[in-house]
């Protein structure tokens, strides 16, 4: 099993819903976590994530069972190569399924960010957090060009990838 089998089957077994988006939603919301609370131990992320009530795990059994997967989750985000990626469908799936669940990770991450309650600091961060709301609520236009459809959700995918690399950098100047 490669590293994104690996993230991929214990998403599934932490989201309370097998569904693309609500696993998506799962990813976004650790992801939130780390970049909220980079220095956080890996008992302080298990409790965060009980009581944000993902999934029907408790802490102890997060840390047991999904530390490894939190590790390469932690190496991925502090890549200098900028290595991270939101987990999402791939490019073979619709759009609009895609788009669904690019909103509902940038949701969770919203949702995990904001547990940390990170102070920002710089106008950037502010204003890269201002815009991931507004991307939670994307969805496709049926009327729409297909191809500028395709390069905006790019587009957009690319935003909230450096996004997030940026919001936990403002995470890491938090004091420890």
């Amino acid at each position: 099993m490669d590293n994104n089998e690996s993230k991929l089957a214990w998403l599934l077994a932490l989201s309370a819903d097998k569904e693309p988006a609500r696993i998506a939603e799962t990813h976004g919301v650790v992801i939130g976590l780390l970049a909220g609370g980079p220095r956080q131990s890996d008992a302080e992320l298990a409790d965060q994530l009980e009581k944000l009530q993902v999934g029907d795990w408790n802490s102890d059994r997060i840390q047991q069972d999904l530390g490894p997967a939190i590790s390469t989750l932690r190496s991925e985000l502090a890549s200098p190569d900028m290595d991270f990626k939101p987990l999402l469908p791939t490019d073979d799936r619709p759009l609009a399924e895609r788009t669904r669940c690019l909103a509902f990770w940038v949701s969770g991450f919203l949702a995990g960010f904001g547990a940390g309650a990170p102070k920002l600091e710089s106008q950037d961060a502010s204003e890269a957090l201002r815009l991931l709301e507004q991307i939670a609520r994307a969805g496709t236009d049926p009327e729409a060009d297909d191809e500028e459809q395709e390069a905006a959700f790019s587009e957009l995918g690319e935003f909230v990838r450096v996004a997030t690399l940026l919001l936990r950098e403002e995470g890491l100047r938090k004091p420890a």
